[in-house]
């Protein structure tokens, strides 16, 4: 009797916590702007990915590129009270990139912004391993080297302003020259949002 009264309780109290959650819906990414809240959010990344690109691709120094630069995206600060998907960022920067038709980029190589692919290296293990056809193992000396590294760092800053609270985000992105280590171009996107003291950006 007390066990089947455990298995009634426990369904009760499931079924309470169910019903008590309400409708889930989905919403448009551009209809999703009316649910923005203080901290960085979908439309927050689209914005700095778009001043980003649309900066770099008008640069001078992309502009008189004649040929494909190969692209690593390096370390990415997170300097916020908040996760940040950093490698969503650099993925979508780097991607616009590659469309342009004036970058590659590569997996063999990355910082906390970016990743590696593991299985480059992995399968280059196989040299050593009799179980496989050394003829199909990747020869040594087939990886590119990268001649530009893409890094940045993302800054939050809160002021109180009389009862509401003002939330600063500073998204820069630097692309620098590896060989020379000389800055070929950066960016800094600014979205401010201000938000009542009751709402947390973390």
């Amino acid at each position: 009797m007390y066990k089947w009264t455990k298995v009634v309780v426990a369904s009760v109290v499931s079924l309470s916590i169910v019903g008590c959650g309400g409708k889930v819906s989905y919403v448009d990414t551009q209809d999703s702007a009316e649910y923005t809240s203080a901290g960085i959010d979908y439309h927050d990344i689209e914005a700095a990915v778009h001043n980003s690109v649309q900066s770099l691709l008008n640069s001078e120094y992309v502009m008189s590129l004649e040929k494909k630069q190969v692209l690593a995206i390096s370390d990415v600060v997170n300097d916020t009270m908040q996760q940040v998907d950093v490698r969503g960022l650099t993925s979508k920067v780097a991607r616009a990139m590659r469309k342009s038709g004036k970058f590659q980029l590569t997996n063999a190589i990355s910082g906390s912004g970016g990743q590696t692919d593991n299985m480059i290296y992995n399968a280059r293990d196989l040299r050593d391993n009799d179980e496989f056809n050394q003829y199909t193992t990747t020869e040594k000396g087939t990886l590119i080297a990268p001649n530009l590294s893409l890094s940045g760092i993302i800054v939050q800053k809160n002021t109180k302003v009389g009862k509401k609270q003002r939330v600063d985000y500073s998204f820069t992105l630097t692309l620098t020259n590896i060989k020379t280590g000389m800055v070929e171009w950066d960016e800094n996107t600014h979205i401010i949002k201000v938000a009542p003291n009751s709402k947390v950006s973390w």
